[in-house]
């Protein structure tokens, strides 16, 4: 009996890792692509932990942000409690508290960061940024971008850094030993991938609603638009959008430079199919980032495209 007991739990992680997998693939994601470069247990830890994220993050982008704002004002509090309750599964893999999360994305958990010494700390701030998306914060400045992007794009840059970094055994599980935090080796790369993320995204974001437009007001002023001129721009080809290209451009020009150094202290720590990952994630963003700045109108338009070709390339993967 004890056999067969173990045997049905191999097969049901096994089936909740291909489930979370699935989720992975869909989303056509550059992180997702470079994480099959990774060896098997990594690869699991990506896929549970890229899936939790993935489920929570299209919840508040496609179901709650396209709605009116009416709308959207009459149903704020229930998607805040989505929100809570996502957060009290991913904190305490408990497969008895109700979420939005399958169980089988919290079996795939359970069983990798589940058996980590990751901590909670990426999955908070993460919901930190959510919530500001539910509660429509303001976005203004320069600074209040950066402290969005402190959950929304360092969170999930920190915690790939971690699996990248991590060893792992069956007696201890996944445990991180560099002296510096993933947040150190993360975050201003996430910071520069974010904005080229925000202008490969720019044209399908302007078709849907404002809010998901996540540039500062600040800087939408300095090229004489605002959150609700950005489609007609783009549909027109107004220079207004190159403006803003080279503004952003300039922008991500200082986390780049600063990330790149913060990396190349990580490469020699890690595994060499990890640093392959990872130079090749990296690289998509570094060759997409020269097409924004050299081919900007093209780039606003058919900025997916042009990622999807230079994804199978650096990374040899066929999309």
């Amino acid at each position: 009996m004890g056999n067969v007991k173990v045997l049905n739990e191999t097969i049901s992680i096994k089936k909740s890792i291909a489930f979370c997998r699935g989720v992975a693939r869909r989303a056509n994601a550059n992180f997702s692509y470079a994480a099959t470069l990774l060896p098997v247990r990594k690869r699991e830890f990506f896929y549970a932990s890229y899936a939790a994220m993935r489920i929570i993050d299209d919840i508040v982008d496609d179901e709650f942000m396209v709605l009116s704002r009416n709308e959207r004002r009459a149903i704020r509090g229930k998607y805040r409690n989505i929100l809570k309750s996502w957060l009290k599964q991913v904190c305490h893999l408990d497969d008895k508290t109700k979420g939005p999360l399958d169980i089988r994305v919290i079996t795939a958990l359970q069983n990798t960061v589940g058996k980590s010494d990751m901590g909670t700390t990426h999955w908070q701030e993460l919901a930190g940024a959510l919530k500001m998306d539910i509660l429509e914060s303001s976005m203004r400045t320069w600074n209040e971008f950066i402290n969005y992007c402190e959950g929304a794009t360092v969170s999930p840059a920190s915690i790939y850094i971690y699996i990248s970094a991590s060893s792992y055994n069956q007696s201890e599980g996944y445990t991180y030993n560099l002296k510096k935090r993933p947040r150190y080796f993360a975050k201003n790369l996430a910071i520069y991938c974010y904005i080229v993320h925000i202008l490969r995204d720019l044209a399908k974001d302007a078709e849907g609603s404002t809010r998901l437009i996540t540039i500062p007001d600040e800087v939408l002023k300095e090229a004489n638009l605002t959150r609700k001129t950005i489609k007609s721009a783009i549909v027109n080809k107004s220079e207004k959008i190159l403006e803003l290209t080279q503004i952003l451009s300039e922008k991500a020009d200082h986390y780049k430079e600063k990330g790149h150094e913060a990396i190349e202290e990580l490469y020699p720590e890690i595994g060499n199919r990890e640093a392959l990952a990872l130079k090749g994630l990296i690289g998509v963003y570094d060759k997409l980032f020269v097409v924004a700045r050299e081919k900007s109108s093209d780039f606003i338009v058919n900025g997916p495209k042009i990622e999807k070709e230079i994804r199978g390339h650096l990374l040899g993967i066929k999309n």
